[in-house]
Formats: C-alpha cells, structure tokens, sequence
C-alpha cells in the first residue's frame, strides 16, 4: 500500500508500465480479472485458460517470445 503522498508517482509508474505492454494482451488480462470476480473459482479459470491460449494467435505474443529469446525489449504493434 503506497502512502497518500507518493500515490500519484505510483499511478503514474504503473500506467507507464500497462502502457508498455501489448494493447490485446493487456485487454485479456483484464477481461480474466473481471471475468474471475462474476462466477467461481473454476469458471473463472477455464476462462483465463481459453484467453491465454487466444494471445498465441496475436502478432504480440510472436514478438514477445522472439524479445524474450532474443534477449531484448519487445516492440509491441498491438496486434
């Protein structure tokens, strides 16, 4: 929990971090998270389960894969 103070410099550092990422990945993610809050415990994993495999399909999953083999920063295009 960050202190009242410093909570706009943590916003601020966590939206830099979303935005960094990949736009569908990212849409997923937050889709499981919702998704997990509105029906069990097993619904909700089925349904973070179907997501993950449908990022495999993105031209952001081929790219952070190669990044990652590739030892450097992806270049996301939020495909």
């Amino acid at each position: 929990m960050a202190p009242a103070a410093g909570l706009l410099a943590d916003a601020l550092v966590t939206a830099e971090t979303v935005t960094a990422m990949s736009l569908p990945a990212a849409t997923m993610v937050k889709e499981s998270v919702n998704r997990t809050f509105e029906t069990t415990l097993a619904k909700g994993v089925r349904s973070e389960r179907r997501r993950f495999h449908a990022t495999f399909a993105t031209a952001d999953q081929k790219e952070g894969m190669a990044a990652v083999m590739e030892k450097r920063t992806p270049a996301f295009v939020n495909r």
